[in-house]
């Protein structure tokens, strides 16, 4: 199409673009404009005049909110990046824990996590938290190309955060019955029906599919691309990302009553899930305070805030529950080395040295402390998520969830008569104080 649609405008290619609610310079910030009008249904309007709807507000406020937009996104990265990092290193580490399924799960909502963070920090970078009238066409172009793909991510990422933590709980509900199993199996069906819909639904909302996210694209098109309405579609996303997230917030309360496991440990599970109520928060908040203006580079933010969160928190929060273990080991070391320096050779807790590569605790006291190691249920191979958390072929300590039954054995020495007996040698019978068994689910 001819750049001369009126009398008054030519094109100058040799300027840079053009401030938004300014007259184009440059033929891209041409096409950027009738792109942009296009979008909001002013096929007829002339894209020479500008997009007169961003035009400047002489009584805005001149501040900016970039530079903590930008803070907060790199500090969501390294949030991410660390937090998983942890997990994985743990997973490595420690032979009592196995690589299952919620692991690549949680690898691959990490990195579609820190995707969408980095999308949002390129376009806060291009004007985002800024007003929109200070920045050109060309970035607005930008910013709107990966602020619409970042609809995409988000709604993948936040599938995958929950398929990982319902792998988890699958270990769990195997303990429990084959009903909570069966629930699971459905869920993760759900959640996979939900990334598949809004990758159709994001594919398939323009014909052809690019002038969905690509302004310049779509205002070069001589016939105006056919697009649907987003609006009803993004509420049914919103709306089932909040009620999966509930479903999911409250199955393992029933689950974890129905496993057998220390009630310190379902305890600090129960802690965990709370956060994951922090989540579903966000995402109700996200839903609710959707609130655009023309003025979108500034108005977004509030939006940002919630999305960014629900992303983060959720990433962080599936990955607690395997970082759960080695903080308890943390602190197990932590009070026997207070109970060493206080001259007691153990800590007040019962704890000894927690050996990680075989998950035995043992005291360097005067009285040596036995562990026998019995697994819950019948004797089963266990899978990644099919089966059991503790796996049989090795015998280790999947989370800390299994059982230990601890019993001291006492020293004495013989009487005289029986010393002679052995040439007067001293020797030591060892014997069960039966007093001081114990049995301690751990």
């Amino acid at each position: 199409m001819s750049a001369n649609t009126t009398s008054t405008w030519v094109a100058n290619n040799t300027m840079p673009s053009a401030f938004i609610g300014q007259p184009p310079n440059t033929q891209r910030d041409w096409y950027i404009v009738r792109g942009f009008l296009r979008l909001v249904g002013l096929d007829d309007t002339d894209p020479a005049l500008g997009y007169v709807l961003a035009a400047k507000d002489n009584g805005a406020n001149d501040g900016s909110k970039r530079p903590a937009v930008i803070g907060g996104l790199i500090t969501c990265l390294v949030a991410i990046s660390t937090v998983t990092i942890a997990r994985l290193g743990l997973r490595a580490s420690m032979s009592q824990m196995r690589f299952g399924l919620d692991d690549w799960a949680t690898i691959a909502a990490a990195a579609m996590g820190l995707t969408y963070t980095t999308c949002q920090l390129i376009m806060a970078i291009r004007g985002g938290g800024d007003h929109i009238w200070l920045h050109t066409y060309e970035d607005y172009n930008i910013f709107n190309y990966y602020g619409t793909l970042d609809k995409l991510i988000f709604y993948v990422t936040v599938a995958l955060i929950k398929i990982s933590l319902t792998l988890f709980i699958r270990r769990l509900a195997d303990r429990a019955s084959k009903k909570w199993r069966w629930f699971c199996d459905f869920f993760l069906f759900t959640l996979a029906v939900y990334i598949l819909a809004a990758t159709f639904w994001f594919c398939f909302t323009c014909d052809p599919p690019r002038a969905q996210w690509d302004r310049l694209y779509a205002g070069q098109l001589e016939t105006p691309a056919t697009c649907l309405s987003t609006i009803e579609w993004g509420i049914i996303f919103n709306v089932t990302h909040v009620v999966q997230g509930c479903i999911l917030l409250l199955s393992p309360i029933v689950i974890l009553w129905k496993v057998s496991m220390e009630i310190k440990k379902k305890v600090r599970l129960f802690a965990i899930w709370a956060c994951g109520l922090l989540a579903v928060l966000f995402g109700l908040m996200r839903m609710l305070r959707a609130n655009f203006t023309a003025d979108i580079m500034w108005s977004y933010t509030e939006l940002l805030i919630w999305t960014t969160l629900d992303v983060a928190v959720g990433i962080v929060v599936i990955s607690l529950p395997v970082l759960d273990a080695w903080i308890a080991s943390g602190a197990r070391k932590a009070m026997t080395k207070m109970g060493r320096t206080r001259g007691t050779g153990l800590s007040k807790s019962g704890y000894g040295n927690l050996d990680k590569s075989s998950g035995y605790a043992s005291a360097r006291t005067g009285k040596s402390v036995g562990t026998r190691n019995t697994s819950h249920g019948t004797s089963q191979d266990c899978g990644d998520s099919e089966d059991g958390i503790i796996d049989r072929k090795d015998s280790p300590m999947e989370l800390t969830i299994m059982r230990t039954d601890e019993y001291a054995v006492r020293f004495s020495a013989v009487d005289e008569e029986e010393s002679r007996r052995f040439g007067g040698q001293a020797s030591v019978t060892p014997g069960v104080d039966k007093d001081r068994f114990t049995g301690i689910a751990r």
